[in-house]
């Protein structure tokens, strides 16, 4: 599971509901509902749009002490591709990554290497099922599953139900059998298990309905992910998080990538600009 949390924040690298105000924050009573009643409200409220472009955001990678400043600029078509460009200072790009529902691109141009697979990579490789629908959830701000990731399973999905804070709360605490790789991890560490003990929460904001935290972590190895949505606003009368920040831990380190979005434009033509030239070397 650490590789495996490791390279998806590499690919995204790669690749709150209130502004921010000076007040004291007076926490409320929250009305209570039904889980089934919070999934239809979570559902009704998702995100409706066709693409969205992201003219301009502000990444930030931190790990330990250091951080990383750069820009970025994201164009997603609903079902079709996720495509993110990031630049470094003086304006260089740096890589240029192209999600589509059965394909993984990224080209470093400063390198002049590239890369190309399919999501069975990531299964194949890190025993983790990440697939295209989740990418795409986890950077719109709806709904999702980090253990299935697929709006079939999720709508059909039994979570226990409580309330955290302001924030109503789902959460799955299971079993799950260990793969491959994760055997062998363990098998480093001198530990022989079958199973490992998988928390996971998806905190809902009770006034929009969208997600403002969604974790998971293997209780056993001190390894999880998070994102985390702040500062949900109106973008052209469309919600959408200011803030962005994907957190993964493990007992020893943690990194962190904040996307900070200024510009923001829905149902606009977007396309892909992503072309692989004859020069640059294959990654495998």
């Amino acid at each position: 599971m650490r590789n495996s949390f490791i390279f998806i924040l590499v690919l995204v690298l790669l690749v709150s509901c209130k502004s921010v105000k000076k007040v004291v924050e007076v926490k409320k009573e929250l009305p209570n509902i039904t889980e089934a009643r919070l999934l239809r409200n979570v559902y009704f409220n998702e995100l409706d749009y066709n693409t969205i472009y992201a003219k301009k955001i502000d990444l930030t990678l931190k790990e330990k002490k250091k951080s990383h400043s750069l820009k970025a600029i994201m164009r997603i078509q609903r079902d079709s591709f996720i495509w993110v460009s990031v630049t470094a200072p003086m304006g260089i790009e740096v890589a240029r990554i192209l999600l589509t529902p059965d394909s993984v691109k990224f080209i470093s141009p400063r390198d002049k290497k590239y890369f190309i697979s399919d999501y069975n990579y990531f299964i194949d490789r890190f025993d983790v099922g990440f697939t295209y629908d989740c990418f795409q959830r986890m950077l719109t701000n709806r709904f999702f599953d980090f253990e299935s990731c697929t709006s079939e399973v999720d709508r059909g999905r039994r979570f226990k139900f409580d309330k955290s804070g302001n924030d109503y709360l789902l959460y799955t605490l299971e079993e799950k059998a260990l793969g491959r790789k994760l055997k062998k991890l363990y098998k480093k560490k001198r530990k022989n298990k079958e199973f490992s003990v998988i928390l996971q929460k998806i905190h809902i904001d009770p006034d929009c309905f969208r997600p403002r935290l969604v974790s998971i972590e293997d209780m056993d190895e001190k390894v999880g992910m998070s994102v985390k949505y702040e500062n949900i606003k109106d973008f052209e009368g469309k919600l959408f998080p200011e803030k962005i920040v994907f957190n993964i831990f493990t007992d020893e380190d943690e990194w962190e990538v904040q996307l900070d979005f200024s510009r923001l434009e829905f149902d606009v033509e977007v396309s892909p600009n992503f072309k692989i030239s004859s020069k640059y070397q294959r990654m495998y």
